[in-house]
């Protein structure tokens, strides 16, 4: 523990204690300045950073939200007279109304539809900025002086002071953020959104207020950078700057307030290496050894392809062979940009810090803190009544798809407390049902009802939060977090503390008591002694298990199993089929898929058989398996067999034959 601290924590208080004591020993206000932009910018890439790195979107609109902070600053300060507490507030207050705004459309697309929307809000920003004359000065520019704080004149380097604050404040939230369970919600959501959804987390939810949360400290740069320059032009807040921006965050090292960092140094130092010669042919020398010695390394050991190898080399010669050709490097810094950019994403993707992580943890071996004992099972997972009665009611449910009638009028009920299966060949609706049970599909008719109440159709966010909780066929574990983490993010019931004091660090207690009611749920599954194992490192019996775990996490009044002893080996079966047996024990109503009989005549109550979306037989598992029906569904229909002709009797004796 006293290792961690040293380290982890140390090496966090020995950076900002020297960014802090610089300006003592530094006199130079060129210099000052320039630190002073290494502090906006860190506070600028680590908003990025959380689009980027955690959500998985490309964002090209970090410069637009600098700028509408900075010019939200600017007015405050110049037409209405507001402090710089008032002038910072209002411009990360429009960042974050103006990001979830943008957010609530943009990110509803995926990928380069993503991209290109945030490019076009970008764009439309600038030519804002500078159309609104009335408002901005537009092309002419907005000056402004930086007003008294407490009425005390900041000096250069008390202001410098005031940024480092301000970065350092919003390292201590990020950290305690991404530590929380809305860090889990966004790893959980950028490894798979439907499991995310289904968990009740809610994708859409942590991704439009993961967004909005970036921008808001997009303008909170924005009022800082506004402070330091004291003049404004619309011009620099356009597509340049957001290339710069992008490069500093895959450079630095995506989900990594360190990369943001590293990558910030190199956005505030970038305009120094282009407008001279030699720094910018010393930095592409650099980046030819550190290219040419990662891809002949990566190319020994196998680990890259050899386009992953030679590309950034060659990229990184280019830039090596301009440095000596061109005379003025500025001329083709867009042309740099790119090659630096392409260099980077391909033969670097994890960042700097990424791979000096890697490294890091590998010299030293720092041990993780210790984890609390598990709670006491029945508080995490209180036994249910198994009274009998109807819990899940479906009534003339269809599906259909086009054409295709997947489900076609379909009546059950699922009674509390009982095992309830769900059988037929493949291509019967066994697994639409419960993707329109769950919400991951909407009926195209039929009731379903929850305890007597409607349950939520169409949103697997909505249907999880009635009380429906399912693992998949095809697994959907968060396989980038650990098994704890991943029972961890499912928990119900288990985050109350509101956002704003978990970044101040006051969610530290609820932290560990959802850690414990975690560990509970992997004991009653069997991997306890697992919890800090990555889930793409367990076992395939093992993240069945695990999804189990997680589902139960959901405290659920129905538990959907699609196939779970699908893939298992004899052994792994057999410990699924007991497990599957406590939970039942527990009281928890469950709906069981599966192809294995065997499984399902040890486990079901009462099965429900499927064929072309209907139901053709129900009853106890042994009433089902020799039910005609169901045998011709499974086998085909079978002929009745056709008996030879008898044949024609021996003449007498004495006749002859005919």
């Amino acid at each position: 523990m006293l290792k961690r601290l040293l380290l982890v924590r140390g090496a966090e208080l020995l950076l900002f204690a020297l960014l802090a004591a610089i300006p003592l020993v530094v006199t130079s206000s060129y210099a000052l300045g320039l630190l002073t932009l290494l502090a906006i910018y860190g506070i600028l890439l680590i908003g990025l950073d959380v689009t980027v790195g955690y959500l998985g979107q490309v964002n090209l609109g970090q410069a637009a939200f600098l700028g509408l902070g900075a010019y939200a600053a600017g007015i405050a300060v110049t037409r209405y007279g507001a402090g710089i507490p008032l002038a910072l507030f209002m411009a990360g207050g429009l960042g974050t109304l103006l990001g979830a705004l943008l957010a609530l459309p943009a990110l509803r697309l995926e990928g380069p539809q993503f991209a290109l929307a945030t490019l076009s809000f970008t764009a439309l920003t600038a030519t804002a900025l500078n159309e609104l004359e009335w408002l901005t000065n537009g092309a002419q520019g907005l000056s402004l002086q930086v007003p008294p704080l407490l009425g005390h004149a900041l000096s250069k380097r008390e202001f410098y002071w005031l940024c480092v604050l301000a970065f350092a404040a919003v390292w201590l939230a990020m950290r305690n953020l991404l530590s929380s369970q809305w860090g889990r919600a966004f790893e959980a959501l950028r490894d798979s959104p439907i499991a995310t959804d289904a968990m009740g987390v809610g994708t859409y939810r942590h991704k439009v207020a993961g967004f909005a949360f970036g921008s808001g400290l997009g303008g909170l740069a924005g009022g800082l950078y506004a402070l330091n320059f004291e003049y404004l032009q619309p011009q620099g807040f356009q597509y340049e700057l957001t290339v710069i921006l992008l490069l500093g965050v895959v450079l630095g090292g995506r989900k990594s307030l360190w990369g943001a960092f590293v990558g910030a140094t190199l956005v505030a130092l970038l305009p120094n290496l282009l407008s001279s010669r030699f720094l910018f042919q010393a930095f592409s020398a650099l980046g030819l050894a550190v290219a040419l010695f990662a891809g002949l390394r990566g190319l020994a050991r196998r680990t890259l392809r050899p386009f992953q190898a030679l590309a950034p080399i060659v990229a990184t010669a280019t830039l090596v062979a301009g440095g000596f050709l061109v005379q003025n490097t500025e001329d083709w810094r867009k042309a740099i940009f790119a090659l630096m950019l392409f260099s980077v994403v391909v033969g670097l993707p994890e960042g700097l810090m990424g791979f000096a992580g890697r490294a890091l943890a590998a010299l030293f071996r720092v041990a993780p803190p210790p984890l609390p004992p598990p709670a006491p099972l029945d508080e995490v997972l209180p036994p249910h009544l198994a009274s009998g009665a109807p819990l899940l009611v479906l009534a003339g449910l269809k599906r259909w798809f086009g054409g295709v009638r997947a489900v076609d009028g379909l009546d059950l009920t699922v009674r509390a407390g009982q095992v309830h299966g769900l059988i037929g060949p493949n291509g019967s609706g066994k697994s639409t049902v419960v993707n329109v049970v769950s919400g991951l599909y909407a009926p195209t008719a039929g009731a379903l009802s929850l305890r007597g109440a409607p349950l939520p159709q169409g949103s697997l966010f909505q249907a999880a939060r009635s009380g429906v909780a399912r693992t998949f066929q095809n697994l959907q574990l968060f396989s980038g977090m650990t098994a704890l983490e991943n029972v961890m993010v499912a928990l119900r019931g288990a985050y109350r503390v509101p956002l704003p004091l978990i970044c101040l660090g006051l969610g530290r207690g609820e932290e560990r008591r959802a850690q414990a009611a975690a560990l509970a749920l992997l004991d009653f599954v069997g991997l306890g002694d697992q919890a800090r194992t990555p889930a793409r490192d367990l076992t395939y019996g093992a993240q069945r298990f695990l999804e189990i775990a997680r589902a139960l996490a959901r405290r659920p009044d129905v538990l959907i199993l699609d196939e779970p002893a699908a893939g298992l080996a004899h052994p792994d079966v057999l410990k699924q089929v007991e497990l599957i047996r406590r939970v039942h024990q527990r009281g928890i109503t469950i709906v069981l898929i599966e192809h294995h009989m065997d499984v399902v005549s040890q486990l079901c109550d009462l099965v429900t058989a499927l064929d072309g979306g209907r139901v053709i037989a129900e009853g106890t598992p042994d009433e089902v398996k020799r039910h005609p029906r169901v045998i011709a569904a499974y086998l085909g229909a079978v002929e009745p067999a056709v008996e030879p002709a008898a044949a024609p009797p021996a003449p007498p004796a004495g006749v002859p034959a005919t």
